[in-house]
């Protein structure tokens, strides 16, 4: 391991905070200055921010703290959530949920100090504080230190992280791709439903089905008989994911209430006005509970649950859910009745059962690609590690 120096962030940058002109103002607004937030940064899918959706004008940057940043800094978002960092490509102002950087690039090049913040995304973490939500201050951002070695190895190090990082991208595209065949194919073999071009009858979803119940509403543990799906389980693409589980006992009478089996479908009836109606299949052999946010829908012998759960993720249903959502308190929520109220074209069970085969064949090329996806983030979790102690 080289012994690098450690050098205060605030002696190899300028740390800039940013700063939000009043919404009320219609002139500090739709200008040409680009004004990151936050929720801009958690959408790349590269290191690099090219634009932002939302601009201010020069009158809007004048009414508020925010700064332009010149091309090449790191921005950095300190709260809600704290932690994601990006590189600009175009001038950029921030709202106030950043502190950004500024590098002395004699000392310190924006890309080393982009993978260094990434890599070090839980210490930082810690270091946020407040009673609401954490932030973490231009003074302790500014107090931060990092092992800095030599500009050429900060460079060596940057582009090595960088290709590991181009690997990870690719196999999350071709997840992503198969992710478009199968809503091509939905579209080829059914049609568009909110057209509905083939002519299919038109049924309630409840008639499709044989049941639409709740989920439980037992505390779980960490520890127990059967893990306990959740709405964070499922995930913005309809999968299943099992990476967060905790678990629960059951008494044997509550079996059949309670536990979902291989076919079930799994609506998220309950979450922000984004994510409500979220749709997962339960593919597994072992059973599992289901917690009280989640409606398990099964469907009836006559009907196939992949093409459900494909009908529920197309993007005319989720319009029609998110019209059809009440929102509480900030929470979004579509009950057992309402769901069953939604129209839904129903093509023949034969037909069903074929566009189930071919996605039985994309759920395995997928896997594939996940296998794939996580022995590349085992790998280059390694090689981070191994980079920023000198070991590369």
């Amino acid at each position: 391991m080289k012994a690098w120096p450690k050098v205060r962030l605030d002696d190899c940058s300028r740390i800039v905070a940013g700063a939000t002109p009043s919404t009320s103002v219609d002139e500090y607004w739709n200008g040409d200055i680009c004004w990151a937030t936050p929720k801009d940064l958690s959408n790349l899918e590269s290191p690099y921010l090219d634009d932002t959706p939302r601009k201010i004008t020069q009158s809007g940057l004048e009414n508020c703290a925010a700064e332009i940043l010149p091309v090449n800094s790191v921005l950095f978002s300190s709260r809600a959530p704290i932690g994601l960092v990006a590189i600009n490509r175009v001038p950029t102002a921030t709202n106030q949920g950043f502190k950004n950087f500024i590098p002395d690039t004699s000392k310190l090049l924006p890309e080393f100090l982009f993978h260094w913040l990434r890599a070090k995304r839980a210490y930082l973490d810690n270091l946020g504080n407040g009673a609401t939500f954490k932030e973490v201050s231009k003074a302790t951002v500014s107090r931060i230190e990092i092992e800095l070695p030599t500009v050429a190895e900060q460079k060596k190090i940057a582009t090595i992280l960088d290709a590991g990082e181009a690997l990870q991208a690719k196999r999350k595209q071709a997840l992503a791709k198969l992710d478009t065949l199968t809503k091509s194919l939905f579209i080829d073999l059914f049609g568009d439903p909110s057209t509905n071009p083939k002519d299919w009858p038109i049924r309630n979803i409840g008639e499709l089905l044989e049941s639409a119940t709740y989920g439980t509403s037992e505390k779980s543990e960490m520890i127990g008989e059967f893990p306990v799906l959740r709405m964070n389980n499922i995930t913005r693409t309809g999968e299943m994911d099992f990476t967060d589980l905790k678990f629960m006992n059951l008494d044997a009478s509550l079996y059949d209430r309670y536990l979902v089996r291989a076919g079930d479908i799994l609506f998220n009836r309950t979450n922000s006005a984004e994510l409500v109606g979220k749709t997962g299949i339960f593919r597994e052999a072992k059973p599992m509970a289901y917690a009280g946010y989640l409606i398990r829908l099964r469907v009836t012998q006559d009907n196939d649950p992949e093409f459900l759960a494909a009908f529920l993720n197309s993007g005319y249903s989720k319009k029609v859910l998110r019209h059809m959502c009440k929102s509480i308190i900030g929470m979004a929520n579509i009950n057992a009745t309402e769901i069953q109220a939604m129209k839904i074209p129903q093509p023949p069970l034969s037909l069903q059962q074929e566009f189930a085969r071919q996605v039985t064949v994309l759920q395995k090329l997928k896997a594939v690609q996940h296998l794939s996806l996580s022995k590349l983030n085992t790998l280059f979790a390694s090689l981070q590690s191994r980079a920023f102690k000198g070991e590369l």
